[in-house]
């Protein structure tokens, strides 16, 4: 998908008041990146008045039924990972030494889930917790070729779907835009916009270490793994806008 393809639906994200609507023309969009499902399930929503967890997902309704029917969330390898790590979970590098393990995957292919998968773990300053996933049924081949590709724009568009998420469910942001100087804010827009830390720093007219630095502490404030998903989360929060 093109950057500025990307950023367009990044825009459109919040046009819809149904998380639901919102999540079924996320997943026509996502065809293009050749996905075919997306979850989202967050728990610990400060607004919700009840333990229920926030659920939007494109999946047959049969298998959300046998799913929760079953109580597949107690047994669900990917959850359990996503509950227990920060980093994008690859289904294929889940361990499925167990029967039940195995039995889970075999239904869940039955119903058309897709033999790939991809989940991002998100956990916010309010103490909640999300996972945002998206399913293919390509080959391992084609699998092994598109992951570098998707899993930046993928990480990007979790933590939008997440910030859209929260803002639909009443729930109001924390202003990290208040954390970030404005070096740092600058150096996110520029790395958003594709440039490298030699790009930003001749832009900038400073040093490519004080890139580095400036990059490094705005990571740090936001809590994030990398620069990437420093970037993903500036942005899905608005507290940095393209230029």
């Amino acid at each position: 998908m093109k950057t500025e393809d990307l950023f367009s639906l990044l825009d459109n994200l919040s046009q819809s008041n149904k998380l639901q609507d919102t999540t079924d023309q996320l997943r026509t969009a996502l065809t293009e990146l050749g996905l075919d499902h997306i979850s989202y399930l967050a728990v610990n929503i400060p607004t919700q008045k009840t333990a229920l967890p926030l659920l939007a997902v494109t999946y047959a309704p049969e298998w959300q039924r046998h799913y929760y029917q079953n109580n597949y969330v107690d047994i669900d390898p990917v959850v359990k990972a996503g509950l227990g790590g920060l980093l994008p979970i690859d289904w294929a590098q889940v361990d499925r030494s167990q029967r039940v393990v195995q039995r889970f995957f075999s239904e869940a292919q039955d119903f058309d889930i897709g033999q790939q998968g991809l989940s991002f773990p998100i956990r916010g300053r309010m103490n909640e917790f999300a996972l945002f996933s998206v399913t293919s049924d390509v080959s391992d081949v084609e699998w092994q070729k598109m992951r570098p590709t998707i899993v930046p724009q993928l990480l990007l568009i979790a933590h939008h779907f997440h910030h859209y998420a929260l803002l639909n469910a009443g729930v109001e942001a924390p202003n990290y835009g208040a954390l970030l100087s404005q070096r740092e804010k600058e150096c996110l827009r520029w790395r958003a916009s594709g440039k490298s830390d030699w790009d930003i720093s001749q832009i900038m007219n400073i040093s490519e270490r004080t890139v580095k630095f400036h990059l490094e502490n705005a990571r740090a404030k936001l809590d994030a793994l990398n620069t990437t998903h420093a970037v993903a989360k500036a942005l899905a929060t608005g507290a940095i806008a393209l230029f």
